[in-house]
């Protein structure tokens, strides 16, 4: 079974036994899906944010969905697609134009001096998130980020700059603390690699599944 198929099974399986919502953010998006966007919806974003998406990430927005269902409150979708032939060209670059710069980030990074010197604004500067979109948020200010652009590009990163603990990899450590809370379930993998889209959302998919599994054992 290929990725796409597998991600679409183990998803519909979920809903059926989160039926009460249980999961947490499930709530928000209760396990549905925004219509699938089309080759040309995609190729219109590329050409004028001057990028090419991750081949994962394409593919979900292509044959699963454009936002929904997915880790914390959801995935959040391409925004502005809809709107292609009213915003204006010079709006719609100035918003996006920062998603072409390569994402300069290759290990975690928090430099909290620019805070201790009263720089607030050095440390929430966009330059350190350049070349990513950001797909889902799990609350309190932290953000699941897509790299696009650059070295680490089809990676999930995690900017948690607002809780002064700076931007990191999305790795299976980082997975076990936010997509699951049962302590029994452990991967053993290399913790410290940021994880493909792909594995990313399936590592949600696969502890929330567990999760349900066991509590309906109680």
């Amino acid at each position: 079974m290929n990725k796409v198929l597998q991600l679409k099974k183990n998803l519909t399986q979920l809903a059926i036994l989160d039926a009460t919502f249980e999961i947490f953010g499930s709530e928000s998006h209760q396990y549905q899906l925004k219509p699938c966007l089309s080759n040309k919806d995609i190729q219109v974003f590329e050409s004028r944010c001057n990028i090419s998406l991750p081949s994962e990430y394409k593919n979900f927005l292509l044959e699963i969905g454009n936002g929904g269902a997915g880790p914390g409150y959801g995935l959040s979708g391409l925004s502005g697609i809809e709107y292609e032939d009213v915003i204006p060209e010079k709006l719609y670059q100035e918003k996006y134009e920062i998603l072409s710069k390569p994402f300069p980030l290759t290990e975690a990074w928090n430099d909290l001096d620019l805070i201790v010197k009263n720089r607030n604004d050095a440390y929430f500067d966009n330059k350190f998130i350049q070349g990513t979109l950001t797909i889902a948020t799990y609350g309190c200010g932290i953000d699941a980020i897509l790299v696009i652009t650059g070295e680490q590009s089809g990676k999930i990163w995690i900017d948690d700059r607002t809780n002064d603990n700076g931007i990191y990899p999305a790795s299976l450590d980082f997975c076990h603390a936010f997509h699951d809370t049962d302590d029994d379930y452990h991967p053993n993998n290399n913790e410290e690699q940021p994880l493909s889209f792909y594995d990313w959302y399936e590592d949600w998919l696969n502890r929330s599944l567990y999760q349900i599994r066991q509590s309906s054992e109680i």
